[in-house]
């Protein structure tokens, strides 16, 4: 009896020693035969270690604003930083994406809406029960679903552009 009590507290112990080894091991860089980046925990040939086996401590800040209800999280680490000079490039870069993507949004919305009006005015000539008009009909429903879509992108890239 006290055997196997002993047997199932080593097994924990080597367990628990174990799963400490895992966890302290680094995060490796691999890039395979098609290009592909690739991050494992496991090092292998040609892989480069990007984070040393240690932990990082991290404090976090939360702060919730009464007036809207949302919390900001501060998070303060050692972090790597960048100067101002590459933040402003990478904001610039990421203004002329956004700029491109909200453009053919609405080239998108422009075309589907003038779908559903040249869709509309074919309806207009035939009767109800018309096998055209009821193909028409879901073909304006879903072009309809299309441009709620189309709309919903334009205001979250508008709001994206807004926070730059």
């Amino acid at each position: 009896m006290k055997q196997t009590y002993y047997v199932s507290i080593l097994i924990g112990i080597v367990a628990f020693g174990s799963s400490t080894i895992c966890t302290a091991s680094g995060i490796y860089k691999l890039v395979d035969e098609h290009g592909r980046i690739i991050f494992t925990n496991n090092a292998a040939k040609g892989s480069i270690e990007i984070q040393p086996g240690k932990t990082r401590l991290v404090n976090t800040t939360r702060r919730v604003d009464p007036n809207s209800g949302v919390t900001q999280i501060t998070l303060n680490g050692s972090y790597p930083k960048v100067s101002k000079l590459q933040q402003d490039q990478r904001d610039t870069k990421r203004r002329q994406i956004l700029s491109q993507e909200l453009a053919n949004e609405t080239r998108l919305l422009e075309d589907v809406l003038k779908i559903i009006d040249l869709t509309l005015r074919k309806m207009q000539s035939h009767l109800p029960n018309h096998p055209y008009f009821i193909s028409n009909h879901f073909d304006i429903l879903q072009l309809r679903n299309q441009a709620v879509s189309h709309e919903r992108n334009i205001q979250a890239l508008k709001t994206e552009l807004n926070n730059l």
